[in-house]
């Protein structure tokens, strides 16, 4: 009878005050809202890549940065903004969710749908004419098509890929032990008053143990899951899939692969200022540019802490290496086995790098 009338009781809350339960800190409010049928991250949204509001924001020849997290988003998305303005002399990105916004990260507890497309559609991203195209970030998944829109939000898949052939998307994977290890410090290195605001999410993790159970028992679909859902697009004509390996390999070769893929003609005397603001080094002088920026009416800051190396870290290759114990790493090559056992050269490529093997005789089928 408790039970029964406790469940009730957050179901008319939830019903009465959608916000309420972030207030709370101990417990976690998200850790209620998730409970009751809530996103999680609680600040993530699926509505934007609704058919009815895609339009709102995103158009043909844009780009959609669709990298899965500490797998070099900001990187990549800084990239792409310094091609398409010629290392960008003028000065353009002050930070960058203005410069190349990320649509499905909400502001603050109970924005409205009309308030957020109205906040879009005021930042630079969406209205400096010098830009050729737009640029966006998400770290969503492919929609399927003819799967309901209901089951494709449950399973974080809802870039409309093959359904807007006109706008590009850019991929990037990493070497799963080095994203581990990224990763661990990440949600410590939040804002404070962020992290408040969206009752106590991200938790910090106590030990790399927590970390670990993170991404093989919470969301076990977090890094596999991308990679898998993601690959069989590998060769679509509006996707270019990147590994992070490469990028640290061959910037330069890299950075000219994208520039042809966004259509883009960099006139030889840009290269080297394209280069340096795309540099690690670049990046970490300026972080407080990619730190990113939500101010709103209802909070002013970044979602990321003020303290130095907070977003913008080593960007190193191999750092994972010896973190897990064998019982982890076994745990690990199985979620390997489960997801990229029936996705034809993902599990070697995922680690390596290198050239894309084209479509397997079961994927033209």
């Amino acid at each position: 009878g408790l039970l029964l009338a406790l469940v009730l009781t957050l179901i008319l809350i939830k019903l009465l005050c959608p916000t309420a339960f972030f207030k709370l800190q101990k417990p976690p409010g998200f850790i209620l809202n998730a409970i009751m049928g809530g996103n999680v991250p609680p600040y993530f949204w699926h509505w934007v890549f609704e058919d009815k509001y895609f339009g709102e924001w995103c158009r043909d020849g844009d780009v959609v940065v669709c990298v899965a997290a500490k797998s070099g988003t900001t990187w990549i998305m800084n990239i792409v903004h310094q091609i398409r303005t010629y290392g960008d002399p003028k000065g353009h990105l002050k930070y960058n969710t203005h410069s190349m916004p990320w649509p499905e990260c909400a502001l603050y507890p109970g924005e409205t749908i009309k308030d957020h497309l109205d906040y879009l559609k005021k930042l630079d991203g969406l209205t400096n004419p010098e830009y050729p195209f737009r640029v966006f970030k998400s770290h969503y998944k492919p929609r399927v098509d003819g799967e309901p829109w209901s089951k494709a939000m449950k399973k974080d898949a809802v870039v409309p890929v093959r359904q807007k052939p006109n706008v590009k998307y850019i991929l990037c994977m990493r070497e799963g032990h080095d994203v581990l290890a990224s990763f661990y410090p990440f949600f410590a290195n939040h804002n404070p008053e962020f992290r408040k605001m969206w009752g106590g999410f991200p938790p910090a993790f106590k030990d790399y143990n927590e970390n670990f159970k993170f991404f093989t028992e919470d969301i076990p679909g977090f890094y596999h899951g991308y990679a898998a859902q993601w690959w069989p697009y590998r060769n679509d004509p509006n996707v270019l899939l990147l590994h992070y390996l490469d990028l640290k390999k061959d910037i330069k070769g890299c950075l000219k692969k994208i520039a042809n893929f966004v259509g883009v003609n960099v006139p030889a005397n840009a290269w080297p200022l394209i280069e340096e603001k795309v540099s690690l080094k670049w990046m970490k002088e300026h972080e407080a540019i990619f730190k990113y920026d939500i101010s709103s009416p209802v909070f002013k800051g970044c979602i990321m802490s003020d303290e130095e190396g907070s977003m913008i870290r080593k960007g190193g290759v191999g750092e994972g290496k010896g973190k897990l114990t064998p019982e982890q790493e076994k745990k690990w090559q199985e979620l390997n086995d489960k997801f990229f056992g029936d996705q034809p050269g993902l599990a070697e490529w995922i680690c390596t790098g290198g050239p894309i093997p084209p479509p397997s005789e079961a994927e033209i089928k």
